[in-house]
């Protein structure tokens, strides 16, 4: 079925969409108290502000700033070098207050959108990206739109504020996860003909699943669904002789775990058909950063 809402894909839709969630993390950074700030979060090692201060540092990247050459070799949650290189301009932002953050990432909102209102940009128009080359402006936007609406949710579960659940933003990450899942999954045992498939209820609707097939010693698993065409939800089969899983789950509760913030048994999500099955496709469905 397709996606509902449908994700942006034309230029000045992205743009409407990174403009819009960047507009969120701001305006929950203006409604919060010094002790919000300093609270800590579902990343570790995390509090609130960092996540805002993380916004702030890749967009300070993206419009052409530097990122800080600060180290984070010290710090236990860096286990990469992109997480140092993200980690480089947070650390850089701890000995502000959240309110400076929160200016920051207004003014660098402002410069972006001037940025991006050149009318000689196109969808495939080369730019930069965050740590270094570059991309196409609408991969990149996508990447915005995942990132900094990860971030906003991470806020909005730090302050108790769920919501902006149906934003082309969340609309984008329901459509990245659609995209990657056989990608995801391609790890997890599956019985030859053995289906899997995985419901986003709402507010974002999608639906995503695959079918392995064993051949020469080979296990593919094929994709179900593009997130473009019809078919219908809701249609669990679960037999001998068809042996589908079925996953569902809200758009909260698929985005926090697919942003591996949250445990597939911490996760709230029914099964028809296999749940051994279904608690291993959870766990791999994990795809940011």
């Amino acid at each position: 079925m397709p996606i509902h809402p449908a994700p942006p894909l034309d230029l000045a839709g992205l743009i409407e969409g990174y403009r819009q969630t960047v507009q969120a993390v701001i305006d929950l950074g203006h409604s919060c108290t010094a002790e919000d700030f300093a609270a800590p979060s579902s990343c570790p090692g995390w509090t609130l502000q960092d996540h805002i201060s993380h916004v702030a540092a890749v967009e300070h990247y993206l419009n052409g700033g530097e990122n800080p050459d600060v180290d984070v070799s010290w710090l236990e949650h860096v286990h990469h070098a992109f997480a140092a290189w993200m980690e480089q301009g947070v650390q850089a932002r701890r000995g502000q207050t959240g309110p400076e953050v929160v200016a920051e990432l207004e003014t660098l909102l402002h410069n972006r959108l001037a940025t991006l209102a050149d009318p000689s940009l196109t969808l495939d128009t080369q730019v930069r990206a965050p740590v270094e080359g570059t991309m196409r402006l609408s991969s990149l936007l996508k990447l915005r739109h995942q990132d900094i609406w990860t971030h906003e949710q991470d806020v909005r579960e730090v302050l108790g504020r769920i919501g902006n659940l149906d934003s082309p933003a969340a609309a984008t990450f329901v459509n990245g996860l659609v995209r990657h899942f056989a990608t995801l999954v391609r790890d997890v045992p599956m019985a030859d003909g053995q289906t899997v498939i995985l419901e986003s209820t709402g507010p974002v609707t999608a639906r995503m699943g695959v079918r392995a097939s064993h051949e020469d010693g080979q296990i593919t698993h094929h994709s179900l669904f593009t997130g473009e065409s019809e078919s219908g939800m809701g249609q669990s089969v679960h037999s001998e002789s068809d042996p589908s899983t079925t996953i569902t789950l809200s758009t909260e509760a698929l985005s926090r775990r697919a942003a591996g913030r949250r445990a597939t048994a911490d996760t709230a999500y029914t099964v028809v058909g296999d749940k051994e099955l279904a608690v291993r496709v959870l766990d791999a469905i994990a795809f940011t950063p």
